[in-house]
């Protein structure tokens, strides 16, 4: 199993044999499942064929869960389960699989929970965890040519598109980001995905690559567009106010970032940093950063009067919360006045 995990959606035990079974699993998981379905993947149609379609699969299932919530499982005869997302997700996940496998494939299976989990579990009784060979990294090209496969690289591979939203306004207010893919990047990068240097590398790489691109596809649209950001490179002059660059909050770190920013702003861009989450929240003072916008990941640890300490005097404009997965973090963004992206802005965009 791969990808972030709701709680209560357990990944296999590294140690556990090749012929786990999934059912023990599925039990300790559908108690906090409510709202949320499950989605099985069979290996049929196209994808009964070569590994890279598969690795596609796995991929796009992993950015369901990344953004949707969940868990990835793989199972001995080779179908994939995602579990515990919000139905949004799996829904358009559920689209672009059945484009992949091709129309003589089933389409894929969605179990609404809890009301179809005794369906759910009657298929999970009979099946078998795969054992880690299965889901170990596809085989890579190596370094060699890992730049042209980047420069060559579609960008709706990795490119992935969501709503931005002010939860709780009278008028609610609209935006849009486009960020990588960590999973999906990985899925082609295969065992250098390990290496963070490269990781990082490769997003770098991309942004610059895409940058053009986006600018124009956001220039005109209304709302706030937040568009990743490569280091040290200006983008084209904004014609409509609301583009922002995001960058890394590494960034934050290095002494050119005001000077970047305001180069930025004479382009009519702002400048955002992502990667700020509860526990960052009590290692800096979040309001002297060097930035228009903080993208401030979801976690309930958020609620608690540390993180609300810290981020006493930010003004509700500057933060845009990330990951929101229900009801419990539109609320909190709604108090704050702050915007809003994940599954649950998904849900009500």
């Amino acid at each position: 199993m791969t990808g972030p995990r709701l709680a209560g959606f357990p990944a296999p035990p590294p140690a556990s044999p090749p012929m786990a079974g999934l059912l023990p699993l599925l039990r300790q998981a559908l108690p906090g499942a409510e709202g949320r379905v499950a989605l099985r993947l069979s290996p049929a149609g196209r994808l009964a064929g070569p590994p890279a379609r598969r690795r596609l699969a796995r991929a796009l299932l992993q950015d369901a869960a990344e953004t949707g919530g969940g868990a990835v499982y793989d199972t001995a005869a080779g179908e994939l389960l995602l579990l515990g997302a919000m139905p949004a997700a799996a829904r358009r996940a559920a689209a672009a699989l059945a484009q992949l496998a091709g129309p003589e494939a089933p389409a894929p299976a969605i179990w609404t929970l809890p009301r179809d989990a005794a369906a759910l579990l009657a298929w999970a009784a009979t099946a078998q965890l795969a054992g880690p060979e299965a889901m170990a990294a596809p085989p890579s090209e190596g370094l060699a040519g890992l730049e042209g496969r980047l420069d060559s690289l579609p960008a709706d591979t990795v490119l992935r598109h969501r709503h931005v939203i002010r939860p709780g306004a009278a008028v609610p207010g609209r935006g849009r980001r486009l960020r990588l893919s960590r999973p999906a990047l990985a899925a082609v990068l295969g065992p250098l995905a390990a290496d963070a240097e490269l990781m990082a590398h490769a997003a770098e790489r991309l942004a610059r690559r895409l940058l053009p691109g986006l600018a124009a596809w956001a220039r005109d649209l209304p709302g706030r567009r937040l568009l990743p950001l490569p280091v040290s490179v200006l983008p084209p002059p904004a014609v409509v106010p609301g583009l922002f660059g995001v960058l890394p909050l590494a960034a934050a770190a290095d002494p050119a970032l005001p000077s970047q920013r305001e180069a930025l702003a004479a382009r009519g861009w702002g400048l955002a940093l992502e990667g700020l989450d509860a526990a960052g929240l009590a290692l800096l003072a979040p309001a002297g950063l060097p930035a228009d916008l903080l993208l401030l990941r979801w976690s309930p640890a958020l609620e608690e009067r540390a993180a609300l300490a810290a981020l006493r005097g930010l003004p509700g404009e500057r933060l845009v919360v990330t990951g929101c997965d229900g009801a419990a973090a539109l609320d909190w963004a709604a108090r704050l006045g702050a915007m809003a992206t994940g599954p649950a802005a998904e849900a009500v965009a």
